[in-house]
């Protein structure tokens, strides 16, 4: 099969990673189309793919509003995508972006990825309403949408992170003097797409606060999107991309205002606070809370009961082993989602949507 994927977040490569690799080694022909964004190139490099960037230059127009330059950008990349898919034939489409409008136009079945409920990311309506299909997780509200869903028992996190593919290393803890020291991990995001305008997340100060009390315990390390002032910036974290996930599954706690790498330490057990705006609206994020209590989550308004969660679990030297149990427990109900994806992607689309899927083939056994 001709299979060509197309995504625009370093997210996203972790997604399809395992699925792209063992596609290609199982012979079929993968096209992988990327914009830059972040350290998304240099994580396809490092994969060692063949792969085209419709945007070196990247999609960002400094001195435009968020939505103008979306707007902007709507017509730039389809015309991109145009210009490369109109002479190459492919059975299948891949995606989290524009791409489901040259399937549209070239009738060429097109999934769209996405975790994210519609009430949250509304402008990506944009995006599902072309799509043939969309891949996401059960608890995924797409609400007119959900008629084209694909639903999975899982999350994003588990296609990279589940047992059956990832095995942390501590050999990649390379920032630390010593690799059995305890470190804790601050996540700092930028806010900037279009769907975060108005959205706060957790301040400088209030990460001087956090550091306060962390480096008595430990090592104190941030990965950020966005500036750090002076007196931060002697804890920007020197890791290579690709080993963070290695460091989040080692940290005693992971504090975040994003979502993705707050997903990621929850699935892999580490005891996981996220503060921002969406606390409360997400429903993958909210399972995890709820259900599974693998997170607790916060509004910056709340960060005075934030302290107080980042002093209870320090004072117990039994915390992540809780996380753990409670992570067993989330797996149980989940699936490999690599797995699954290989399997759909390869059965497309002569698959009966109709009929329940067999998805205990996919679980741990």
């Amino acid at each position: 099969m001709r299979f060509l994927f197309f995504f625009v977040h370093p997210s996203k490569f972790h997604v399809f990673r395992i699925t792209i690799n063992e596609l290609k080694r199982r012979g079929h022909h993968v096209e992988v189309l990327i914009t830059s964004k972040d350290v998304l190139e240099d994580l396809v490099k490092s994969e060692g793919w063949d792969y085209s960037n419709i945007f070196p230059e990247g999609r960002k127009i400094d001195g435009l509003p968020p939505y103008i330059s979306s707007g902007i950008n709507t017509f730039r990349t389809v015309h991109r995508l145009y210009k490369y898919t109109k002479k190459r034939k492919f059975d299948l489409f891949i995606t989290d972006d524009l791409l489901v409008y040259l399937g549209w136009l070239f009738g060429i079945p097109t999934i769209v990825f996405t975790d994210d409920d519609l009430s949250i990311t509304k402008q990506f309506a944009l995006i599902l309403s072309p799509a043939t299909n969309i891949l996401a997780p059960d608890i995924t509200d797409l609400q007119k949408y959900n008629s084209k869903k694909i639903e999975f028992p899982g999350y994003k996190e588990l296609a990279y992170l589940h047992p059956n593919v990832f095995h942390p290393d501590r050999k990649h803890l390379t920032f630390l003097d010593s690799p059995d020291k305890k470190f804790f991990i601050i996540r700092l995001v930028s806010l900037r797409s279009y769907h975060d305008v108005g959205k706060k997340g957790i301040s400088d100060v209030q990460v001087s606060g956090l550091i306060s009390i962390l480096k008595p315990k430990g090592k104190v390390f941030i990965s950020t999107e966005r500036p750090l002032p002076k007196n931060l910036e002697k804890y920007r974290i020197k890791i290579d991309p690709k080993h963070i996930l290695h460091a989040l599954a080692f940290a005693e706690i992971f504090i975040g205002d994003s979502q993705t790498m707050t997903s990621e330490a929850a699935v892999l057990g580490t005891p996981t606070i996220r503060c921002n705006d969406f606390v409360g609206k997400i429903n993958v994020m909210e399972e995890k809370e709820v259900k599974y209590g693998l997170s607790f989550n916060f509004l910056p308004s709340d960060y005075e009961k934030l302290i107080e969660k980042v002093k209870e679990i320090l004072e117990d030297e039994t915390y992540k082993v809780k996380f753990q149990k409670r992570r067993d427990a989330m797996l149980k109900d989940k699936i490999d989602l690599s797995a699954f994806m290989i399997w759909l992607f390869e059965n497309y689309p002569e698959l009966d949507f109709n009929s329940p899927f067999d998805f205990e083939r996919f679980k741990i056994t």
